[in-house]
């Protein structure tokens, strides 16, 4: 009898999950209902400025609806089978094409284009209900699989399973470590800035397993539940791996940024001599003038790293180079055939792509890290940013997708910079109970 301790326990706790759940969505479509008329119980139409800034926490409400329930997908997968999580994965995908639209309304509201009161008050609205509906379903699924782990959970097999994988990950330390060090001689502080920490986030989430384990193996010799220690150790452990995966990726991250900046920079070499020869032959006096310029600044740049002494800072001298390219490149146009402009973007265009995707990798990894302190602004101006991409991918025309490429990099820089003033001088990975 005292091995079945546990099943009251988890028929209680899942009716009332289940009971609770229910209550949620309703109380959530009854509000839905009341934004689509406009009106706040009898108080008249919600003003406007308000009204908009319901909509953007909303936003950032099922963002994290959404990764949250990617994460809770993963883990009813690996324990139920993707059979049993067909229709969890048919909810995910509804969910992120429903966020999609929602961001695509919110970047309407955050561009330059003017737009009235009532376009304004109609994608606010729009906004909310998306990002309710997002909300509604996602719950519904996570409350369904909580309470299927629930009556499932092996305690003593995941406690084992645990004790392995806080052993795996420590093992993982000193490479770490070492990497860091490597990274330390090869590069300047800021370009590894985010994982300077990393060992010590990853010692101290290891630590919080440890102790949780701890409580979970003594809870199994008593009438307790041991179902929140064990999922506190798995949610730090996973912390822990990830501080240190993410060792791993910005030193693979550097090193392709490292083979890419010396493929740029002998392309901008040759694009030198070319543009050289250009503004020699040029028949416009002005454009001659504009070339010699733009020569002149990529040289300066293309020097200045030649001659750099110390750790190297290769994503930022990317970007420079890129930027002389670019005035180069518009200084040469009116010197330049249509086909060889097309020529020279498509022969631009990968590395545009290459500096697009990395950016957009790092403001996509730090708003992941900070979470619900990361505001609308910059979760909009990443998804603004994953659609152009899609777009420059998918241009047949070398020039527009250049052209897109270099504003997918301005969008992924501006979404970094937003979620580094909203998550403020430091962002600490968190272990977060699911």
């Amino acid at each position: 009898m005292n091995a079945l301790w546990w099943l009251p326990s988890v028929i209680v706790f899942g009716t009332t999950a289940l009971i609770i759940v229910g209550i949620v969505a309703a109380v959530k479509a009854a509000r839905r209902r009341g934004i689509a008329s406009g009106r706040i119980a009898d108080s008249g139409p919600e003003p406007l400025e308000k009204l908009e800034i319901r909509a953007g926490q909303a936003l950032v409400q099922a963002d994290e609806a959404t990764r949250r329930g990617a994460e809770e997908l993963a883990f009813a997968a690996a324990q139920f089978g993707p059979e049993a999580t067909a229709d969890f994965a048919k909810t995910l995908e509804v969910a992120r094409t429903s966020l999609s639209r929602a961001f695509e309304l919110r970047q309407k509201l955050s561009d330059a284009e003017p737009d009235t009161d009532a376009e304004r008050r109609t994608w606010s609205e729009q906004v909310l209900d998306l990002c309710t509906s997002v909300e509604t379903e996602l719950s519904e699924q996570i409350g369904l699989f909580a309470g299927k782990r629930a009556e499932e959970r092996d305690a003593p097999q995941r406690l084992a399973a645990l004790r392995s994988r806080i052993d795996e990950v420590t093992t993982r330390i000193p490479d770490a470590e070492a990497a860091l060090v490597r990274l330390a001689k090869l590069y300047r502080p800021q370009a590894f800035a985010d994982q300077a920490d990393a060992v010590q986030t990853a010692e101290a989430q290891l630590a919080i397993a440890t102790g949780e384990v701890e409580k979970a193996d003594a809870a199994a010799d008593a009438v307790t539940p041991t179902t929140p220690a064990l999922d506190r150790a798995e949610q730090a452990c996973s912390a822990a791996a990830e501080a240190l995966d993410s060792v791993a990726r910005v030193e693979k991250r550097l090193a392709e940024a490292d083979v890419e900046l010396r493929q740029t920079v002998a392309a901008a070499t040759s694009a030198l001599d070319e543009a050289a020869e250009l503004r020699d032959s040029s028949e416009l006096p002005d454009a001659a003038t504009t070339i010699a310029a733009a020569i002149t600044e990529l040289r300066s740049i293309l020097d200045g790293i030649a001659t750099a002494d110390g750790p190297a800072a290769p994503l930022a001298d990317l970007d420079r180079v890129r930027a002389g390219q670019h005035t180069l490149d518009d200084a040469l146009a009116t010197a330049r055939t249509a086909q060889r402009r097309i020529d020279n973007a498509r022969s631009a265009l990968d590395g545009a792509l290459f500096s697009a995707r990395t950016h957009l990798e790092t403001a996509r990894e730090l708003i992941s890290k900070g979470r619900g302190r990361v505001g609308a602004d910059a979760r909009t101006r990443l998804s603004e940013a994953e659609r152009q991409l899609a777009l420059a991918e998918a241009a047949s025309d070398p020039v527009e997708a250049l052209d897109i490429a270099r504003r997918v990099s301005r969008l992924a820089q501006d979404a970094d910079a937003l979620a580094r003033y909203d998550a403020g001088p430091r962002v600490a990975p968190v272990a977060r109970g699911r």
